[in-house]
């Protein structure tokens, strides 16, 4: 029945494609699709817009039931040299792109003067996420702590039930918009928004999770596209296996790489130790006794910390997502101070969150994973297997991952899968114009493996590597953001496979 199900989701996917025409509210065709402007409010720093869009819950029935999208806009600077709107997302899943339209504008500068001076800047929340018609959960049901290493049967049992009674409680309370948060009916979303804006043809730049809306907005709609960049990229064609071990293989070469950094750089505050060593044995004793964690405040952090949010939380909170310092986050020495203060006692900083409302962005993103990612492991032994080949593999972070917590979060999950791992439809990728690829060579969280596996699925892809650390490359400020910033401004491309320092 799987095979069928799926040979069946890739049949519609072409068809709605070709005949777009036959359904006169379908994107690509309508031109009902209207943006309502309004001053942003108090809350938001002068120099933007923000905006809503009404588009259909379910693509399949657009006649039907409709969600608010919440949308942000920071004008052109440049009146004469605009050249019309880039839409963007910060990736995720579970990023509010709004957040980052925000920064820009609280000095935090997330798009260099290049793009602004050229682009209207958008910045649309996803379905289900942060103003688009948010996803509600039980707190309490989600405060619950839950091991996603379950040593036995029953604890894996029990990991499923508390999963499958986590997520009814999201449908209880905000509804079929849980069913409905799959990455191809966002990429459609960003198709309606395009046409509201009334602006010409696409302008892209899709950092992490945003590359897999780009990618399947391509497959959908490629010939609506001026130019797309993807930055830091996910395959989303790899077996559920494959697809967990590639993050898992990275991020431990990342961390060993940081470790390294830490022991020979002077200004990280572990310098001059054995790094890895000093990990390990905070590991080890976070695994008998949990760490205090004594800056947190009830219902915003868990008040200790244990081996599995030490392994988390140094990929998932962002400690090792950049190495030097940019303007939206602190480089590699913060983590090394943060590490210091947990061997020393204080593991603040790496506590895991708790979730202070039923609005809370934590579980956001879970929801949209659970629709877009295999998770098939069906018996306590299948699970043991994957553990043991993690175990073999990443013996320090014992895979554990952003791709590892759909693996196991999502069993039980009560939304059906909506969009499961599959190659791009390559009769409509061969009529994308040339899109730019771009991944670091040791990213923590969009593995080079990963950028090569959805490079084979597009034709048109130009691909450039940044030498070194870090996830995606823009907000490096480097020769590869000047790189980028060309291709969106001029559609000037890079010559195919060139390497970059920075």
């Amino acid at each position: 029945m799987k095979t069928n199900a799926k040979t069946y989701l890739l049949s519609i996917l072409y068809l709605t494609h070709q005949v777009a025409a036959a359904y006169p509210t379908a994107p690509g065709n309508s031109t009902s699709f209207k943006i309502d402007w309004k001053s942003c409010g108090d809350d938001v720093p002068s120099g933007a817009d923000c905006g809503q869009i009404e588009v259909p819950l379910d693509w399949s029935q657009p006649q039907g039931q409709q969600i608010t999208l919440g949308i942000m806009r920071i004008k052109a600077t440049n009146a004469s040299t605009r050249l019309g709107s880039l839409i963007y997302n910060p990736g995720g899943p579970g990023g509010a792109a709004t957040a980052f339209c925000g920064y820009q504008l609280q000095g935090k500068p997330i798009f260099g003067e290049a793009l602004t001076s050229h682009f209207d800047i958008i910045c649309p929340d996803p379905r289900g996420i942060g103003t688009s018609s948010p996803i509600s959960c039980d707190p309490d049901l989600w405060n619950q702590r839950q091991t996603l290493f379950p040593e036995d049967s029953a604890s894996f049992q029990q990991m499923i039930e508390h999963n499958r009674a986590f997520g009814q409680s999201c449908l209880d309370r905000s509804g079929d918009i849980v069913k409905h948060v799959d990455t191809i009916s966002v990429a459609r979303d960003m198709e309606a928004i395009r046409i509201a804006l009334n602006d010409g043809k696409l302008n892209w730049l899709g950092i992490s999770y945003g590359t897999m809306i780009g990618a399947q907005y391509a497959e959908l709609f490629p010939e609506n596209i001026r130019v797309m960049a993807l930055d830091g990229n996910v395959d989303h064609s790899a077996p559920e296996i494959y697809t967990t071990m590639g993050e898992a293989l990275t991020y431990e070469d990342e961390l060993n790489r940081f470790f390294n950094w830490c022991t020979k750089n002077e200004t990280c505050a572990l310098h001059g130790q054995d790094v890895a060593r000093l990990y390990d044995e905070l590991v080890q004793q976070a695994d008998s006794t949990p760490i205090p964690a004594p800056g947190c405040e009830p219902r915003v952090c868990f008040p200790n910390v244990t081996d599995e949010d030490i392994r988390f939380n140094i990929q998932g909170k962002g400690l090792l997502t950049y190495k030097k310092d940019i303007p939206i986050a602190l480089g590699w020495g913060r983590l090394g101070a943060r590490l210091n203060e947990a061997i020393n006692g204080n593991a603040t900083f790496l506590s895991s969150s708790m979730a202070e409302s039923e609005n809370s962005a934590i579980w956001q993103g879970l929801a949209v994973g659970c629709l877009d990612w295999n998770h098939d492991t069906a018996t306590f032994e299948d699970y043991m297997y994957r553990r043991y080949l993690a175990n073999a593999t990443t013996p320090r972070t014992l895979g554990a991952s952003q791709s590892y917590m759909y693996n196991v979060q999502c069993l039980g999950w009560p939304a059906p899968m909506r969009n499961p791992q599959r190659a791009l439809n390559q009769s409509s990728m061969r009529l994308a114009p040339p899109i730019l690829m771009v991944n670091s060579e040791h990213d923590p969280e969009s593995s080079y493996l990963w950028a090569q596996g959805l490079r084979s699925q597009i034709p048109s892809a130009v691909f450039l590597t940044r030498r070194g650390d870090g996830h995606s490359s823009y907000n490096n400020v480097g020769e590869a953001t000047r790189l980028i910033e060309a291709y969106l401004i001029n559609g000037t491309l890079p010559e195919q496979n060139v390497m970059v320092e920075s």
